[in-house]
């Protein structure tokens, strides 16, 4: 392994560490995070994984469950911190920037450095380890949109198209799940403009 690849490593792992252990450095911030940790603790004290509750017998329809599950995924494995409630919006960061360094590598590029360039933004370390839908919105529209894009790449080989179809629409399903509707909206935002560009 060269020096530089070295150096980009440590760089990528300095960034993913440092984000990792401030996630119990400090309580839950605002009232979104306060709010969305105590939905998942409510969760998991009354074991009803199917309605996300602002207090004891009070649903919230704000938004879809798919945060809470998250949160109250790590309450139940890591115990009642702030490390536990925010572990698995971490680990979906990890995971999206997975999903990018594949796609970089298959587009010819390299795959650190288009980790490295997402892992240091602002922006994409804050939401990788805050209680929010920010995250899981990320993690399913990545991958919606890599399943729609490898799936028109594959169009000539029927049955690549419709796997990398089929993971696109899961992709979408999940996102449902993670923020409602605006994650159609938003697809549609991107795939429409593009499908006409590529008539």
């Amino acid at each position: 392994m060269s020096m530089k690849r070295q150096y980009l490593w440590l760089l990528l792992g300095f960034a993913l560490i440092l984000r990792l252990v401030s996630l119990s450095a400090y309580p839950l911030m605002d009232t979104t995070e306060a709010r969305y940790g105590e939905m998942a603790r409510l969760m998991v004290e009354t074991g009803n994984w199917l309605t996300p509750q602002f207090d004891y017998g009070i649903p919230f329809w704000g938004k879809p469950p798919m945060f809470a599950w998250m949160s109250a995924s790590g309450l139940t494995l890591f115990g009642f911190n702030e490390f536990a409630v925010r572990a698995p919006h971490w680990f979906a960061g990890i995971l999206t920037l997975m999903l990018i360094g594949f796609m970089a590598k298959r587009a010819g590029f390299n795959p650190l450095i288009a980790s490295i360039v997402l892992a240091t933004c602002g922006i994409f370390s804050i939401s990788a380890g805050a209680v929010m839908t920010d995250m899981a919105l990320t993690l399913t529209f990545t991958i919606a949109m890599m399943g729609f894009y490898y799936a028109w790449l594959h169009y000539k080989d029927k049955r690549k198209a419709q796997l990398w179809g089929y993971l696109g629409f899961v992709g979408l399903g999940l996102a449902l799940l993670a923020k409602g509707p605006v994650a159609i909206v938003l697809m549609g935002i991107a795939v429409f403009p593009w499908l006409v560009l590529q008539h």
